[in-house]
């Protein structure tokens, strides 16, 4: 018998209202291959704070409980205020958990779809900046996230922030998993810092196409679909590795500064 499949079928997340550790779960926030997360409040401050915990299945093996230690011990590493700050660590029964801050923001697919939010290439390649700058900062730490998808950036007053470090490695270390990955799903989880930039890369796409209306029936590649300088196709052709590969962040950085200031000063002559 398969135990892990056995073990996955009855993965449960904790219920609304439950109480663990002092907490009470205000609802489930994401499901991952590895935890759950959750909303929760404090019994004792009324403050909002997210709860991750460790999935039965994966709790029973030493890779699950490795991975869901791993990502406390980044976090701790971590200080930045974009990036979410790990708390406490606990049990309950069997069961394992840990805090971290809950950051009220939301995501780019809401900002597009829920509020009709549209980007110039301008506003896209200056948000990508900005979030960059913040990569930037675990980056010259040695980490790699490896899940920079829109789910894990979250919009809050004007800045980007990023959550979920739950796949992060060090630059240097394997992923015993790397055998079984192909295509796109091998460029996102290099233990590189390409891998960030090519996942930034279709976040990009996807803050561009939110604007786009197709003008013909047939499909296109996005670099014919869309209306971008030759600068700003070249900077996503080389993030997505159609191009000569970014190899480190300060020349990606560099070359979108200049793109911005360039266009910046085109404007103004006008």
């Amino acid at each position: 018998m398969n135990w892990n499949y056995l073990f996955a079928w009855f993965d449960r997340p904790l219920r609304q209202g439950s109480i663990v550790n002092n907490y009470q779960i205000k609802h489930t926030l994401g499901m991952g291959s590895y935890g759950f997360t959750y909303l929760a409040v404090s019994l004792q401050t009324q403050e909002e704070i997210v709860i991750k915990q460790l999935r039965t299945s994966k709790r029973r093996t030493a890779s699950g409980r490795k991975s869901f230690q791993y990502e406390q011990s980044i976090l701790e590493r971590l200080k930045h205020p974009l990036i979410p700050k790990k708390h406490a660590a606990f049990s309950q029964g069997k069961q394992l958990f840990f805090t971290m801050d809950y950051v009220q923001g939301v995501t780019f697919e809401d900002l597009i779809f829920k509020h009709g939010q549209t980007f110039t290439e301008h506003e896209a390649f200056t948000i990508l900046l900005s979030i960059l700058q913040t990569v930037a900062y675990f980056h010259r730490l040695g980490i790699v996230h490896r899940d920079l998808r829109t789910p894990n950036l979250l919009w809050h007053a004007g800045q980007v922030h990023i959550i979920d470090f739950g796949l992060a490695r060090y630059i240097g270390e394997q992923d015993e998993r790397a055998e079984a990955f192909t295509d796109e799903k091998k460029l996102m989880r290099e233990v590189h810092y390409r891998s960030d930039f090519y996942a930034l890369g279709h976040f990009l796409l996807f803050l561009l196409y939110a604007g786009y209306k197709p003008t013909m029936k047939e499909e296109r590649p996005w670099f014919e679909e869309l209306i971008l300088t030759k600068e700003g196709k070249h900077i996503i052709k080389r993030m997505l590795q159609i191009e000569q590969p970014y190899e480190e962040i300060d020349e990606l950085c560099n070359q979108i500064q200049s793109m911005l200031k360039e266009r910046e000063t085109c404007c103004k002559s006008f």
